[in-house]
């Protein structure tokens, strides 16, 4: 099993790797027929991007209290299952808010 997922993982990239540069060694350049307006669609990713940073923070915040509440009132065994559940948690409020951060930083850097 995991031989077939490497081989098809490293098919996977090969083939990626073919599509991007065909067009950039082949002298292909792809030109817009009209120019574009950007801005009603970056507005929209900017909109996005905050509701799911301020989701994120708000439910985050609630189940930490939430968890954090539990482990007050829990016995030892409940307080070292609460605490192994806090990791997680907080590892992934951490990478939601650094992707929201990061896609608000690449957002900003292309519109300006």
């Amino acid at each position: 099993m995991k031989k077939s997922i490497k081989i098809l993982s490293i098919l996977m990239m090969a083939i990626m790797i073919i599509m991007v540069a065909t067009p950039v060694f082949a002298g292909n350049t792809i030109t817009p027929i009209a120019p574009t307006d950007t801005g009603n669609i970056l507005t929209l990713a900017g909109k996005i991007l905050g509701f799911l940073q301020w989701i994120a923070l708000i439910g985050g915040t609630i189940i930490i209290a939430i968890l954090g509440i539990k482990y007050m009132m829990g016995s030892l065994e409940e307080k070292a299952q609460y605490q192994k559940s806090f990791i997680p948690l907080i590892v992934g409020i951490v990478v939601v808010m650094g992707a929201v951060t990061i896609a608000n930083l690449i957002v900003n850097t292309f519109t300006t």
